[in-house]
């Protein structure tokens, strides 16, 4: 195959169907016929020069090779519609759809003055916003369901195809209520403060994942969560009703939650983050979503506590 000779038509054929995992249900949701689909997917392999996906009963599986370039198919059909949505904003005047995901922390601050505002300058442009832990949403703006991503800069080796604009830094510390054996007491030694009772974020969080990261490279072993919630509302509640710690960024001590908790000082259990919005390669917006990013990005700027 020569390089750039792809058919944009039949990777979106095949985006979809790898999506689905079934090539009758795949045709249906493409409004073509099953043999039209089985033809192009055959076409397309026939250009690539390898198998992409096999078929068994219930559906089909991958390839090595057919996974990679599903990865590569999701950004670009992510690319096509932003063009598409693009060109009709331009062509309207003003207006159109903005798709944000937004890590926990930011539902409570930052995000939603920006989007107050814009409501405010911009009455015409719509705006939803998606909330989850980093993989989920990472994955969701990969595959072009959302424009922008405003959460935690991903880890080295996992942003091949995103682009980070720095808004804030913060410190990921532990955290318990003041009547926690702990609390009022400085420089806890790590080994003291892990053998403890913890609740947690899942392992797959950035922040579980940074913790046992700063643990392990102590030369000591991960704390075992006694509870584990997707849900940091949930955490800060829980760690207000019993004595137990969890592992959050400083700035949610300022939510209506974090206010009845306490820093506990673990000066070599602390590690920083840094968070702000993440987009699809190039960086290319619409005008509404960059309305909207820009917006954020003063917001961000005005904030003396970033």
């Amino acid at each position: 195959m020569d390089r750039g000779s792809f058919d944009l038509r039949l990777l979106g054929y095949f985006f979809r169907t790898a999506q689905v995992g079934n090539i009758t249900r795949a045709a249906g949701e493409l409004n073509v016929a099953q043999p039209t689909l089985s033809k192009a997917l055959k076409l397309l392999e026939a250009q690539v020069g390898t198998p992409l996906l096999e078929r068994h009963a219930h559906g089909i599986t991958l390839t090595p090779i057919g996974q990679r370039l599903a990865e590569h198919a999701g950004v670009v059909m992510a690319q096509v519609r932003d063009a598409a949505d693009e060109i009709a904003q331009l062509r309207e005047g003003q207006g159109g759809q903005v798709t944000i995901g937004a890590g926990p922390s930011w539902v409570r601050r930052k995000l939603p003055e920006a989007i107050s505002r814009i409501s405010v300058q911009r009455p015409d442009v719509r705006v939803e916003v998606q909330t989850g832990f980093d993989i989920s949403l990472l994955d969701a703006l990969t595959s072009g369901a959302l424009d922008f991503v405003v959460a935690e800069r991903p880890l080295e080796g996992e942003s091949a195809n995103l682009e980070f604009r720095f808004l804030t830094t913060d410190d990921l510390v532990c955290v318990a209520r003041p009547e926690h054996p702990l609390a009022g007491r400085e420089n806890v030694e790590a080994e003291e403060a892990l053998g403890l009772v913890w609740a947690l974020p899942p392992e797959t969080t950035l922040a579980r994942r940074k913790l046992d990261g700063r643990v392990i490279s102590l030369g000591l072993t991960p704390p075992v969560a006694n509870v584990v919630s997707a849900s940091p509302t949930f955490l800060l509640t829980h760690a207000t009703l019993t004595d137990c710690l969890i592992y959050t960024t400083r700035s949610q001590l300022l939510s209506p939650e974090g206010s009845r908790l306490v820093q506990i000082d673990v000066p070599k259990l602390v590690t920083n983050r840094e968070a702000g919005i993440i987009f699809r390669k190039p960086g290319l917006l619409t005008p509404a979503a960059r309305a909207v990013a820009e917006v954020l990005i003063e917001e961000c700027q005005a904030d003396p506590f970033n």
